[in-house]
């Protein structure tokens, strides 16, 4: 068993007792307690937990009549919005498996986990409602719903949008419009016995970055204890904030990173959540963290960089933030420096997985005990490792690279469907991340790299995180992904950048002379792409699957003409 070296403050536990509770169960304790409190605030009006609470009944009444019981799988094809948070509860009323689809799912990712979910039920919202019909006939689904952003919008905002917007939109035609659906259905209560241990509450799909999505499963049990856990690190805070606590709600609900901290945590924590549809609308986030006073925001390091770069950054007072957390991919440096030298704010790396609910790991919420650079500790309940990957033996030299271990309530049952895929990640109870990475003394775990990425040059392994890090430290670069680029009998090393606003490109020996400086000299790019934009999930993760597509459409278009005849036959 691992030695735990991190130390918590007194007011977080080692361990933290988790409630034998469903999702649901837990939400209307918090519910009762808060009935005049709003749950929600979407384009300016909000819903309090009993007006939420009155639509999960109805929605779970409605899906009940419609069939939907214990186990059945329900989509939720929408983006942050009401109708999302009122799906996913109104599903574990009934016992039922939540899954949540991107909407910016292609309509192949669509049908794909549509069909190896088996849902029966989904919820879209109208623009999305042709990929769903599109699909439909080769998936289970029996009932499609359809809502619109109208639907939850301030009676004026509604009338424009279907004046101007939703006119334009698919019509319902043998759907069920979701309006319709609560208005006929009872608002009395459904309570379904789950195993909080045992029952599927959700199927979350991983993001696909690095090939075929999986659904992982995870239980009751390990999102309450998600939840949970995660209501203590508010306490690195020097000054807690009294509840009603306040917090943008702009992460994907799609996405686990966003269900747990955005939506799960708040809806638990008697919180009024912000609902931004859009994350890429960053001034409407800046002026809702301006006028609404809101003090916590979770999100991804590309929506903090481009917040400190905002044009319009100076126009807001964002000096409510009290914690900013950042996930979903390795921080720079170079983003913490830039958001805290524009707001103010302390910005903390964490890290998790879809497997693991998906918070792991995460640096203390106070520039008195956080360490830039690294994932932070383990939270509260959550045992680490880092473990040697050819002998699967445990590191215990500090310092010393090793792919990282994970064991918690938290961590999923399994994948759906995919027997393999569960042996190969779960070893005994422990979580393999696929994640190389290192632990120091004090019990900081950094992340070195994903073990699929690493690039083998001449033999020496190279890290893109590591040359990454490198290139984001010059002034003349605002994005760098570094990917292995087959040449010949060999690879090297190819960096992709977007160029700082106001700065010139810079030439593949002005990048390789400043990395030199800083790198051995196999680690140093070999070639160099400029790109507008990097190519990212919805969620906001670079897709070097998707560079490494390009890479080989630029490397074949270099090669004698008949070479690429070759290839192409």
């Amino acid at each position: 068993m691992p030695q735990k070296l991190w130390k918590y403050i007194p007011s977080i536990p080692d361990e933290i007792e988790i409630p034998d509770k469903s999702i649901i169960e837990l939400f209307r304790e918090t519910a009762s307690n808060f009935q005049d409190l709003p749950l929600t605030y979407f384009e300016g009006k909000y819903k309090t937990y009993k007006e939420v609470v009155d639509d999960i009944n109805r929605l779970a009444n409605g899906l009940r009549d419609l069939g939907i019981k214990k186990g059945d799988r329900v989509a939720a094809f929408l983006p942050n919005s009401p109708q999302f948070v009122v799906t996913f509860l109104a599903v574990h009323s009934l016992g039922a498996i939540f899954t949540g689809i991107s909407a910016l799912s292609s309509q192949k990712e669509l049908q794909y986990q549509l069909e190896d979910s088996g849902a029966k039920a989904i919820v879209t919202f109208d623009v999305f409602l042709d990929k769903v019909r599109e699909v439909k006939g080769e998936t289970s689904l029996e009932h499609i719903i359809v809502t619109s952003a109208a639907d939850e919008l301030p009676s004026i905002k509604a009338f424009l949008y279907r004046l101007i917007i939703g006119r334009k939109n698919p019509k319902v035609k043998n759907e069920i419009k979701y309006k319709d659906l609560l208005k006929k259905s009872s608002n009395e209560p459904i309570i379904t016995k789950v195993d909080p241990k045992e029952d599927i509450a959700i199927l979350q799909y991983t993001g696909g970055t690095t090939g075929v999505m999986k659904g992982a499963m995870l239980t009751h049990r390990n999102l309450v204890a998600q939840a949970i856990t995660l209501d203590y690190w508010k306490n690195w805070l020097d000054n807690v904030p009294e509840k009603p606590y306040r917090i943008v709600g702009a992460l994907p609900f799609s996405h686990i990173f966003g269900l747990s901290t955005s939506l799960l945590w708040p809806a638990i924590a008697g919180a009024t959540i912000y609902l931004f549809p859009d994350p890429r609308k960053l001034e409407a986030i800046m002026k809702s963290i301006d006028k609404f006073k809101i003090q916590f925001f979770m999100g991804i390091p590309v929506m903090f960089l481009k917040i400190s770069e905002h044009p319009n950054v100076d126009k807001y007072d964002l000096s409510s933030l009290l914690m900013c957390i950042s996930g979903g991919e390795s921080l720079p440096q170079v983003t913490v420096e830039k958001f805290e030298s524009k707001t103010g704010n302390v910005l903390v790396e964490g890290y998790g997985l879809t497997e693991s609910s998906p918070v792991t790991h995460v640096n203390p919420a106070n520039r008195k005990y956080r360490k830039i650079g690294t994932i932070g500790i383990p939270i509260p309940n959550v045992k680490a490792m880092i473990v040697d990957t050819d002998t699967l033996e445990e590191i215990t030299e500090f310092g010393k690279p090793g792919e990282l271990w994970i064991r918690g309530p938290s961590v999923m049952k399994g994948y759906w469907n995919n027997k393999e895929a569960t042996e190969n990640s779960l070893v005994k109870g422990w979580l393999r991340t696929g994640d190389i990475a290192v632990m120091d003394e004090e019990g900081f775990f950094a992340i070195v790299d994903r073990i699929k990425d690493m690039i083998i040059v001449s033999g020496y392994k190279v890290w893109p995180n590591e040359v990454e890090d490198v290139l984001y430290s010059h002034p003349a670069i605002n994005m760098a992904a570094v990917i292995g680029e087959k040449a010949e009998t060999k690879e090297i090393v190819k960096a992709y950048l977007v160029k700082e606003p106001g700065h010139e490109e810079l030439s593949l020996e002005e990048v390789r002379e400043y990395c030199k400086k800083h790198l051995a000299p196999y680690k140093v790019p070999r070639k160099i792409e400029y790109l507008e934009e990097l190519p990212r999930t919805a969620l906001g993760k670079v897709l070097r699957k998707e560079l490494r597509a390009l890479s080989a459409v630029t490397s074949a278009q270099s090669l004698p003409k008949e070479t690429i005849e070759k290839l192409a036959k």
